[in-house]
């Protein structure tokens, strides 16, 4: 995992300065190495280091090595300028070294992620005649392209943020993986050039970029609690490559839209072919794929660790990387957050992991004062506003990880959105049940369901009403609600925003169990979660890798009957039977869920009150009017008890944290 950054110029002017500012702001992504390469065409590229290339005479001979520093050169600009910030986690050698070229210099890449599957696409290509001088999956993409073109996306089992650039065509390539783990971003400055990057603060970096506030999705995030669902940042004129998407276009014609963005083509839908097996057979099925998904994120040249929060998730990754290291003589360290308050802390499920294992346990405890001295750090990581201060607690454990030596690890993101971890497919599959008047199975599931004191049998009962009425009428219902509950905390005018609820916006249906994963992986919860993840892990150098996030497994559990998933009150079915014998049964068993939380409740209404209601004061001051003063009463309220504790107080103080943070104007 690395950090990458490109500028596009048709007309030349590049400028090797820039690119410089941009990879120095996200030197935390890639610490071991830097690279750049400066083309116009054929004849003119120039593969040059910077302050912290990894230099070793014994490579000069690799095409693509740094041939010297840039202070060499003598010209100042240039069509294209690739440049690259390496974590080395493959092939630690300095023939991993980005920009990496393939075919003569004909072929150019600079890649943030890793293609898991890279040894057996490796052996494919070999036997189709390709060679290669690295054991990267840098090579392994660049060789896939020249063989299969965009059908390469379709080979790679991973997560990948890309830029490649064929020089005799002049045609430039970009991707993002299936559900957008690695993130990819670009802005069209107001000078004609095209800017690519890893992170927004890339951008921030540059002399012609001006930080302005994008009023619709600053909306999305204020009343919604939602980011990441769009193309669209809260940065004005900022762009995401969506998950799934591709765009292949010549550096002389870049094609954009009415909008201003590029047009990028989606490669990647999840297929639907039914399962016709038995449930006995869907199991098996599953943890084989499960335990391959494993195996093939294991694969490194530096120490991997898991993230252990005492969840049936996570509890699986560090029991099966436990068997498999028990072959091999190896020892796993595992890292969670835990609470000194009883009613936050998980320790005493961790621990019931840790007794069965031989695993090496790291633990920290975060406090309200880190909280105080890592806010503003954590908002520069995170560029965009969070939701709740799981991301906090998520920073904390990639810190610890990082202070034990461990460069890679593994946790449970992306199963809850695809397995049921929600308890979001209950109710959809009760209304399906009633409207094809299976009541029998109906009536004998909910009495399961009742016996478990955990579950909220008045959420279900109203996912099943919601269920069974026209959707264009819940989306009215909720908007009504919605523009409620929000008129006296957000002034729309002053924003500059339209009052559009996120279901005008977000295309996706709501009534089927594989409407809703689909809602859940690429727009609703886990784009946000990545964004999260991705930033926490980088601000310490160590690469997060998500096991569940393999396609194959997504695909399979897509393609299975809706009880599978979800019946008589248990969740997450059919990965806790595929577990029977690996994980500790009380793990299996457990029916709540917590996951590393903080006692945020507890910190606004007897900790710290005045501390977080000055916050929304400053909020109200610092936001140019769109806090509106009534706030104030409604955090007062919520530390009374007399309104529900949720997190939009939160979402209140950081959203005017963020625009002073990152300088945002109107």
């Amino acid at each position: 995992m690395c950090g990458f950054a490109a500028i596009l110029s048709s007309s030349g002017e590049s400028r090797y300065e820039e690119i410089c500012k941009m990879s120095s702001s996200i030197s935390h992504r890639g610490p071991d190495d830097e690279g750049y390469c400066l083309i116009n065409d054929i004849n003119n590229i120039y593969p040059v280091g910077g302050k912290d290339t990894h230099w070793d005479s014994e490579f000069l001979s690799v095409p693509y090595y740094p041939i010297s520093e840039y202070q060499l050169l003598t010209k100042s600009s240039y069509k294209i300028i690739l440049g690259h910030r390496r974590l080395s986690i493959l092939d630690l050698s300095p023939l991993g070294h980005m920009p990496m070229s393939y075919g003569n210099n004909r072929y150019w890449i600079t890649y943030n992620g890793e293609i898991y599957n890279y040894l057996e696409i490796k052996l494919e290509l070999e036997a189709l005649g390709h060679t290669f001088v690295s054991n990267t999956d840098t090579e392994v993409i660049l060789a896939s392209y020249v063989q299969w073109g965009i059908d390469c996306l379709d080979h790679f089992n991973g997560m990948w943020s890309f830029i490649i650039y064929d020089v005799e065509s002049e045609d430039v390539f970009i991707s993002r993986d299936r559900f957008g783990i690695k993130p990819f971003y670009y802005w069209h400055s107001p000078n004609g050039n095209w800017y690519f990057g890893s992170e927004i603060k890339e951008f921030v970096s540059l002399d012609s970029w001006t930080a302005k506030l994008n009023p619709q999705r600053a909306w999305d995030y204020l009343a919604y609690s939602l980011t990441d669902h769009t193309e669209e940042t809260m940065y004005q004129g900022v762009f995401q490559l969506q998950c799934g998407h591709y765009a292949l276009f010549n550096i002389n014609r870049i094609p954009v839209d009415a909008q201003g963005r590029l047009k990028t083509m989606k490669w990647y839908n999840l297929p639907f072919v039914p399962f016709e097996g038995t449930y006995e057979e869907a199991v098996d099925i599953f943890k084989d794929l499960f335990l391959d998904s494993i195996k093939l994120h294991l694969r490194s040249d530096v120490e991997v660790g898991s993230a252990l929060s005492g969840g049936v998730d996570s509890s699986s990754i560090v029991c099966v990387i436990d068997q498999l290291l028990k072959r091999s003589g190896g020892k796993q360290k595992t890292f969670s957050s835990c609470s000194l308050d009883n009613r936050y802390d998980e320790s005493s499920w961790m621990k019931e992991v840790i007794d069965c294992t031989s695993v090496e346990p790291h633990y920290v405890y975060p406090q309200l004062a880190d909280f105080y001295k890592q806010t503003e750090d954590i908002i520069w990581h995170q560029e965009e506003p969070y939701q709740s201060q799981s991301a906090f607690l998520g920073y904390n454990v990639f810190k610890c990880a990082k202070e034990s030596g461990v460069s890679v690890l593994l946790n449970g993101q992306g199963a809850d959105e695809y397995l049921g971890g929600y308890g979001q497919f209950t109710g959809p599959r009760y209304a399906s049940l009633i409207k094809n008047f299976h009541f029998y199975t109906l009536w004998s599931d909910y009495c399961s369901l009742k016996k478990n004191e955990t579950i909220d049998r008045r959420r279900i009962i109203r996912q099943t009403v919601v269920n069974m009425l026209p959707e264009s009428y819940t989306a009215y219902l909720e908007k009504k609600i919605w523009k409620s509950r929000t008129t006296n905390l957000f002034d729309l005018e002053k924003l500059g925003a339209s009052h559009i609820h996120h279901k005008e916006i977000i295309p996706v249906g709501n009534r089927s169990i594989q409407n809703i994963i689909t809602h859940a992986l690429f727009k609703f919860t886990l784009p946000r979660l990545l964004r999260w993840e991705d930033r926490n892990s980088m601000a310490f150098s160590v690469e997060a890798r998500v096991p569940f996030l393999d396609y194959r497994l997504i695909e399979f559990i897509y393609s299975l009957p809706s009880s599978f998933w979800d019946k008589n009150g248990v969740t997450k079915r059919i990965l806790r039977d595929s577990m029977s014998g690996i994980i500790p049964d009380k793990i299996r068993d457990r029916k709540d869920k917590k996951g590393f939380i903080t006692p945020e409740e507890r910190w606004i209404k007897e900790d710290a009150t005045s501390f977080f209601r000055k916050k929304v004061e400053e909020a109200v001051d610092g936001t140019m009017g769109i806090i509106k003063p009534g706030v104030l009463s409604y955090f007062d309220s919520v530390v009374s008890g007399k309104v529900p504790f949720d997190y939009t107080y939160w979402r209140i103080i950081l959203f005017s944290e963020w625009m002073k943070k990152f300088n945002i104007a109107k």
